[in-house]
């Protein structure tokens, strides 16, 4: 949970944005930060004179522009409109007009984590990876955060899973280019459902991710489990088995063989638990409180694994 980050292009706009924000602590790079420090940061503001510092990042939910007092008439509206074309999710504030809405802004995401990417992919089919994917994007647009579903497997299977429509959740079908949709589409919280064959393009989005979890019934389907697990080693991505049965103590095994977490909190049987398949936002649901701790903790949980 670090500090919002101010890129500027000068030392000169750096003070006055300083000097607007008054005792708000910011994280100060003059020229390119690196992508470590743009997505790490719960906000990014951007000196609005110079798109190029922002050409090129990831996608970040809470990125904020401002404009410099010295700009005004034609300058100012090419700013304006250079960022919205480029950027349309991107607030552009003029200071020192603006100045109280950046400083509230920045404020109020002091402390907060950026974004959370968290991959799931079955250990063998029916293992209710994609139930819980969607779970989690669903659980996260209910509790107000902007959240990315990104279906990399395709064949229809996270729109076939969604029963409950919810504002802030937004689905994108990208099989041939899911790293591609993680890194451009800005998000708090994206969840990336992966086709267990984990081709070159599903890994490439698994190494995007905070954390991958690996679902499934591993007594059952312990070859099956164990050589997904293998690819995602094998491939550096870091992740998290997670039993969809109690007590599983192959799960527990498979864990402990590649020095991962287990993740046992899982209610059995998952795509069982809604009749029609769809995962519905109700009360009282064992998934959906599941999906919710996981979000809560997933930061946690993430630098756990990565440790």
């Amino acid at each position: 949970m670090g500090k919002p980050l101010l890129v500027a292009w000068g030392h000169e706009f750096v003070d006055e944005v300083l000097d607007a924000l008054g005792d708000v602590e910011m994280e100060v790079v003059v020229g390119r930060p690196t992508v470590g420090q743009w997505r790490n940061a719960p906000l990014v503001l951007v000196d609005g004179r110079c798109q190029t510092l922002a050409a090129g990042m990831p996608a970040h939910p809470r990125m904020v522009v401002a404009a410099p007092a010295k700009l005004d008439g034609e300058r100012l509206t090419a700013v304006y409109r250079g960022w919205q074309a480029d950027f349309p999710d991107a607030p552009v504030y003029h200071l020192p007009h603006g100045a109280e809405a950046v400083r509230q802004l920045t404020a109020a995401a002091s402390g907060q984590a950026a974004e959370v990417r968290i991959g799931v992919v079955g250990g063998h089919g029916g293992a209710g990876a994609t139930t819980l994917a969607v779970a989690l994007a669903l659980v996260a647009a209910r509790d107000g955060r902007r959240a990315l579903l990104v279906d990399a497997v395709g064949r229809g299977g996270v729109d076939d899973r969604i029963g409950t429509p919810a504002d802030g959740l937004r689905v994108v079908d990208e099989p041939e280019r899911p790293a591609w949709a993680v890194e451009r589409n800005a998000a708090e919280v994206k969840v990336v459902d992966l086709d267990r064959a984990l081709d070159t393009r599903q890994l490439d989005a698994a190494r995007l991710c905070d954390v991958v979890l690996l679902v499934g019934n591993v007594q059952r389907n312990a070859l099956a489990a164990r050589r997904v697990a293998g690819q995602l080693a094998g491939a550096g991505v870091r992740f998290a088995v997670v039993p969809s049965w109690m007590h599983d103590k192959p799960a527990q095994d498979l864990a402990e063989e590649f020095k991962v977490r287990l993740l046992d909190g899982v209610p059995m049987d998952p795509p069982s638990i809604f009749s029609d398949g769809r995962v519905h936002l109700v009360n009282g649901c064992c998934l959906l409180d599941l999906a919710e701790d996981l979000l809560r903790h997933a930061p946690y949980t993430a630098a756990r694994v990565a440790a």
